[in-house]
């Protein structure tokens, strides 16, 4: 598996180069680092990282805002960095307190790429199985069509699609589309 793209964000240049060796120590790629959070929004909407590491103290927007236009329009992951002097409010982000071990850090980045990892495949199923349901409900209408024009049963009704489909080389959801558009067009008709 190849090793994560990351962005660091952090308004410290000492702290990003820092942050940078550690990273590619371990075989990462640091694909970019934003000193406040204007740069970092520009590079993360151009680069799509695998995950964004931000300081909790870059300027330019709250880490609220940051990581929700980050996560709400799926740019990256985000895993904060917050100095423990100054607590913030992070319920439901990925964060870990400063100051951390190098070896707490690579776990918790880790995680958080397991996660992603995790969510995509997991949405990547959720959106095959809306597609799959698309499909059953209108192969299902066309079938409810052809039962109703031809006065055949459900089974038969299949079947004739089943058969229309392999003689015209097409699929059953392209058959069944054109098998509603024609009931569509044939009902507008009657109706003028």
């Amino acid at each position: 598996m190849s090793k994560a793209r990351i962005i660091i964000a952090d308004g410290n240049e000492n702290g990003r180069r820092r942050l940078k060796a550690m990273l590619t120590g371990y075989g990462y790629l640091v694909q970019a680092e934003a000193s406040n959070a204007p740069d970092l929004l520009r590079k993360a909407r151009m680069m799509f990282p695998d995950l964004v590491i931000l300081d909790s103290r870059l300027e330019g927007a709250s880490t609220q805002e940051i990581v929700g236009i980050l996560e709400g329009d799926e740019l990256s992951n985000v895993l904060v960095l917050v100095d423990s002097s100054h607590p913030r409010q992070l319920d439901e982000i990925a964060h870990i307190n400063k100051p951390y071990s190098e070896e707490t850090l690579m776990s918790v980045i880790e995680v958080c790429l397991l996660y992603q990892n995790r969510f995509n495949s997991i949405k990547q199923e959720v959106g095959k199985l809306k597609k799959s349901l698309t499909t059953r409900k209108e192969v299902e209408k066309a079938k409810g069509i052809l039962m109703k024009k031809m006065s055949v049963d459900e089974a038969e009704a299949y079947r004739m699609m089943q058969k229309e489909s392999m003689n015209r080389s097409i699929s059953m959801i392209d058959l069944s589309r054109a098998i509603i558009i024609a009931d569509d067009t044939e009902i507008n008709n009657k109706e003028r």
